[in-house]
């Protein structure tokens, strides 16, 4: 997996999966002064979608799929959560987001997409003070 980088906090990596392209959107690194372990939850948005546009979303879904990042955009204007990582590819795209309090989080999505339409999407949330997850993802990363 290689990255092309940015002066920015965020950073795109190309990689594969399954034989499939998958495009990752990630922060570079956490935010400064942030404790990880206050945000120990692990929330991830699974948004499945079909193969057959060589595992990316068609042109519908990815309408729908950025009318859902404009829904929820001011979530990641606050201090209780982080977005971490985006995939795209490979029949889904995921956000990863650690947060403060699950319910908390909850809140704030049911009101951003209050009066949206129903979207397809799972919600998974575990417990990951250490956010292996990102690390893990860094670690795979070349060129950042």
């Amino acid at each position: 997996m290689s990255a092309s980088t940015t002066d920015s906090l965020y950073f795109t990596a190309h990689g594969e999966q399954d034989e499939y392209p998958v495009i990752f959107t990630s922060m570079k690194k956490a935010p400064i002064g942030l404790k990880e372990s206050d945000y120990p939850h692990l929330v991830n948005i699974n948004w499945p979608f079909s193969l057959e546009n060589n595992g990316m979303p068609d042109q519908e879904t990815k309408a729908a799929q950025i009318a859902f990042e404009k829904a929820i955009a001011a979530m990641g204007e606050t201090t209780t959560c982080h977005l971490m990582l985006v995939i795209t590819g490979n029949g889904r795209k995921e956000w990863f987001w650690y947060v403060f309090s699950v319910d908390l989080w909850m809140g704030q999505l049911n009101e951003c997409l209050a009066g949206q339409e129903a979207y397809p999407i799972e919600i998974t949330i575990s417990k990951e003070p250490d956010w292996a997850t990102y690390y893990d993802f860094l670690a795979d990363v070349q060129g950042i």
